[in-house]
């Protein structure tokens, strides 16, 4: 069924985060709020809610994975990516419209603000559960508490194996700090870590277009990216492949050194059918000194061991 723009009540702010824990979009959690309170399963009371526009039905994360900022699905300027985004969670089509229309969680709301609605028959997950009995025991259950644990369920529900990454490629690429640039590597290297396929191909370009390394900040570069591709076993012939073609294009000298150990580390974990295929491809070679050629024998003698 194609979504349509969100009906008035129909929760959608802190039940757009819950989307993203894959409930389905009929059972996401709709907060009540009465006389500026909200109730929730056991009816225990939650202090006051302010009107901004995270505490609106509309507001939806303005990122898959979570973020500072949030998007109205109320404005009609989203209207035809709501199935890519409550359905598939993809961003993909409308990147640069989010960027444009993103919001502060606490920006005050604006005359359309509906407050999200919690059911009183809600079945929490165990977990969540647990998480809110906790909270009640220390009494410490408030709105934002119970939101933040709401949040932390619904992100370790994830399936980061399937999660477009778009967004994220496009933000790594467009990154203008080291600091953005580093937080993209490692969002995708997590996706990579679940077998995220798109993420490790996305990675595998990225990595190619790096220059040849010439000085100690651009190892150090290729290092990071090369310690996101290296934690899962999924794609070690990928990997293994795509590190051999490397060195063939990368000069062996003092300041290549790091790159060519961090290179060989990897070699050195693949398993023996892998490292059967790739590495005698290097052997072969002439452009390698006898030095790194012995170093790859070794490591290839002992994959067989």
């Amino acid at each position: 069924m194609t979504a349509t723009r969100p009906a008035r009540g129909v929760g959608i702010g802190l039940a757009g985060e819950l989307e993203r824990g894959r409930l389905g979009l009929h059972d996401r959690i709709r907060a009540q709020k009465e006389k500026g309170k909200m109730k929730i399963q056991h009816r225990h009371e939650l202090e006051e809610f302010e009107e901004c526009c995270a505490e609106c039905n509309y507001s939806f994360p303005s990122d898959p994975l979570g973020s500072e900022y949030i998007i109205c699905l109320y404005d009609p300027v989203f209207e035809p990516y709501l199935d890519d985004l409550l359905e598939r969670n993809d961003y993909s089509r409308c990147l640069d419209l989010v960027e444009r229309k993103c919001l502060a969680l606490d920006q005050p709301a604006c005359e359309d603000f509906i407050p999200v609605e919690v059911s009183e028959e809600l079945e929490l997950s165990p977990e969540l559960s647990d998480t809110v009995k906790k909270l009640v025991e220390e009494k410490r259950l408030t709105a934002e508490t119970f939101k933040q644990a709401v949040l932390e369920d619904a992100i370790s529900r994830i399936d980061l194996a399937t999660v477009p990454v778009d967004q994220h490629v496009e933000r790594l690429r467009s990154a203008q700090t080291r600091e953005d640039h580093d937080s993209c590597l490692q969002t995708l290297g997590a996706m990579v870590c679940q077998g995220n396929k798109a993420a490790f191909e996305a990675l595998c370009s990225h990595l190619k277009s790096l220059p040849s390394p010439g000085t100690t900040a651009e190892v150090h570069a290729r290092i990071l990216v090369l310690r996101e591709m290296s934690y899962t076993q999924k794609f070690k012939r990928e990997l293994a492949q795509l590190l051999a073609e490397d060195l063939l294009r990368t000069p062996s000298n003092n300041t290549t050194r790091g790159w060519y150990t961090a290179v060989f580390s990897v070699f050195e974990k693949l398993p023996e059918d892998v490292a059967k295929d790739i590495i005698p491809t290097l052997l072969d070679s002439s452009r390698f000194s006898y030095r790194i050629k012995r170093r790859l024998k070794g490591i290839l003698d002992r994959s067989s061991g």
